[in-house]
């Protein structure tokens, strides 16, 4: 439950990056070129200066980026009291809209990239490395001793961030830490109380530069709340934004559909209920089970063994089937969405609460 204090989330939020400060030498800033890590960016960056420290800024680049985020990193990484982490060094990424090719080598060597690396960007690690996106962060964190990694999660935003940013305190009994990698260093949420108008009032009551695919996205009647995201523009949860790239980064989206397949078709068909979702299932299908039967017997995946594997532990209730769909569609096979094998029990359960509430 929320709790009221006599301060406001800013005050809080100061408050807190500053005990960080007291307590940590090393402080380790994640960015994303978002709203949100630009808050906490600008947060941490004020308290550096005030102390006449300086922080490091850690950017894992995915190259297949909004040109307007590469923007906003680069004016991060420049300034005095950053040290820049900015990362381009190889690195497989999920490609939702193909199944002929469903990773990006991002910075392959040998490949022609999207755009030519930054000159105070790290290009190469000379140890061996996890080539994959959550387990890059991992390794990042085991190689950083002692140090606090602040990140710009908000629990408001989804339950599995609210979950991560307040179920399990990592350092000293806050809430609002979590244990890293490292078993010296910890995570810290500072924003993790934040709504999202608080992060654009900040924004803009201290005139601070951000992201301006954000204006791009609202003039094309984008939503602020959760329609606008910046993010790699290929994996399963960020694909549709390629149905707009075309008009809001023109260039971007010609240099991507050159890079890798699939880029076209879902541009054209990614909003479609039955092309890259599960929301409604085709009529001539009686059942999700039919249906999941006809894409597997029909899909072109370089991974149906695994599939096949993976749901015949599953079972084949209709909403069990609805959900293998989903995969199926988007080439799931690295089990992204999961399979909630008791959702309908889970359904039941809520309805229940809910009337005994209401």
């Amino acid at each position: 439950m929320k709790i009221y204090l006599n301060k406001t989330v800013l005050e809080a939020a100061k408050e807190r990056i500053s005990y960080i400060f007291d307590r940590f030498k090393n402080i380790q800033v994640s960015v994303s070129g978002g709203k949100d890590s630009t808050t906490i960016y600008h947060l941490a960056l004020q308290e550096a200066i005030k102390r006449n420290r300086k922080i490091t800024v850690m950017f894992l680049d995915q190259e297949a980026e909004y040109e307007n985020t590469v923007t906003t990193v680069r004016k991060m990484m420049s300034h005095p009291n950053v040290v820049p982490l900015w990362y381009q060094v190889p690195i497989y990424m999920t490609n939702a809209t193909s199944y002929q090719e469903d990773q990006l080598y991002a910075w392959g060597e040998g490949q022609e990239w999207m755009r030519e690396k930054e000159s105070n960007s790290i290009h190469y690690i000379e140890k061996e490395y996890p080539n994959r996106f959550y387990n890059f962060f991992k390794f990042v964190e085991k190689e950083n001793d002692n140090t606090a990694f602040i990140v710009g999660l908000r629990a408001e935003e989804s339950l599995d961030r609210y979950r991560a940013t307040t179920k399990h305190s990592g350092y000293e009994d806050i809430k609002w830490s979590t244990k890293s990698s490292n078993k010296t260093s910890f995570r810290f949420y500072p924003l993790y109380d934040w709504g999202m108008g608080d992060v654009w009032k900040y924004i803009d009551d201290n005139n601070i530069d951000y992201n301006k695919i954000y204006d791009l996205m609202f003039a094309n009647n984008h939503s602020i709340y959760n329609k606008m995201r910046v993010s790699n523009l290929l994996h399963e949860k960020s694909f549709k934004c390629l149905i707009d790239l075309q008009a809001l980064e023109p260039d971007t989206f010609d240099k991507l559909i050159k890079r890798i397949g699939g880029i076209h078709t879902a541009a054209r068909y990614a909003n479609e209920n039955t092309i890259y979702s599960a929301n409604e299932r085709p009529k001539q299908f009686k059942t999700w089970k039919e249906y999941r039967d006809h894409l597997l017997g029909t899909s072109p995946s370089k991974h149906l063994d695994r599939f096949v594997k993976r749901f015949n532990d599953q079972g084949d209730s209709e909403l069990v089937c609805k959900q293998q769909c989903k995969q199926l569609i988007l080439n799931d096979w690295e089990n992204v969405f999961t399979v909630n094998t008791k959702k309908k029990e889970k359904i039941k359960s809520n309805l229940e609460k809910w009337k005994a509430i209401l």
